[in-house]
C-alpha cells in the first residue's frame, strides 16, 4: 500500500514542487488545503499517513497551530516546509514534537527520508489515548512574522470590517484577518459576547456601566447591547 501525504501550502510553486515529487516517489497524495483553518476537518477525514504543512498560512490559524491540533488529536506525523529561519519560530515549531522540519525549496531526497523517518518514529512509538488540550495562546501573522499572543491577557476582542477583527490588550491592539464568528469558536469560557461585534474577557472586567451600558476592561471600553445583556449579567453572577 503507498503511502498517504496531505499537503498544506499556500504557495502554488511550492505545492506543485511537493506534489511532482510525492508522484516520483510513488506515493499517493491523499489531499491538499492553501490554508490552515479549513485543513484540520479535510485532514480527519482523509486520514493521511503523514503531514507536509507550511508554517506561514493565511487565516486565523497557521501551520503551528494546525499541527499541534493534529498531533494531540489524530496522532499523524508531520513535517514542516518552511522559509522561515528565525529562532523563535523554530523553537515554537520544535515544540509541537514534528517528525522533520524541510527548508524551501524542498529537495525531493530529503524529503523522502524525512517521510520516511516520520513512519519509522509511528511505527515504533507506543500510542496512548490522549485528551485535547486547550491551548490559551495563538499566533497571529504580522507582516512576515507570526507573533504569540496569550488569550489570557486579551481584553476585548471586536470586529474591524468583514474580515477582520482586533485582539486588543491592555498596552497593545493586533489585527487578526478572520471574522469575529469564526475565531470565537475558539475562546476560553472566560470570554462573553457582549455585542454582535464584541466579545469581552470577564477576567480583566472592571466595572460595568449601567447608564451607558458598557464594560470598562483596564482603561478600554466595550458596548453591552440590549440583546446581551441578560446572558452578560447571568455570567457576571456566576463569577462573582
Amino acid at each position: 500500500m503507498k503511502t498517504r501525504i496531505f499537503i498544506v501550502e499556500d504557495e502554488l510553486i511550492h505545492l506543485e514542487a511537493l506534489k511532482i515529487t510525492i508522484e516520483e516517489t510513488e506515493m499517493e497524495l491523499a489531499g491538499e488545503c492553501t490554508d490552515a483553518d479549513s485543513a484540520f476537518e479535510k485532514i480527519k477525514k482523509q486520514k493521511p499517513d503523514v503531514l507536509l504543512v507550511d508554517i506561514a498560512l493565511p487565516g486565523l490559524n497557521n501551520g503551528i497551530t494546525l499541527a499541534q491540533k493534529v498531533h494531540t488529536e489524530l496522532q499523524i506525523p508531520h513535517i514542516f516546509t518552511t522559509s522561515f529561519t528565525d529562532e523563535e519560530i523554530i523553537a515554537q515549531a520544535v515544540a509541537t514534537q514534528p517528525a522533520g522540519y524541510l527548508r524551501k525549496p524542498v529537495d525531493p531526497v530529503n524529503l523522502k527520508a524525512a517521510i520516511q523517518i516520520a513512519l519509522t518514529k509511528t511505527t515504533f512509538q507506543q500510542k496512548e489515548p490522549s485528551k485535547p488540550e486547550q491551548s490559551n495562546t495563538i499566533f497571529v501573522k504580522m507582516g512576515d512574522k507570526l507573533v504569540r499572543v496569550d488569550l489570557n491577557e486579551v481584553l476585548i476582542i471586536k470586529a474591524d470590517g468583514e474580515n477582520c477583527i482586533s485582539l486588543v490588550t491592555e498596552k497593545k491592539e493586533f489585527i487578526c484577518r478572520t471574522t469575529l464568528k469564526e475565531f470565537c469558536t475558539q475562546l476560553p469560557e472566560s470570554f462573553i459576547q457582549t455585542h454582535r461585534s464584541y466579545y469581552i474577557n470577564l477576567k480583566h472586567l472592571e466595572i460595568f456601566n449601567e447608564r451607558e451600558q458598557s464594560a470598562r476592561l483596564k482603561n478600554h471600553t466595550a458596548p453591552v447591547a440590549r440583546n446581551f445583556r441578560k446572558t452578560f449579567l447571568n455570567a457576571l453572577r456566576k463569577t462573582g
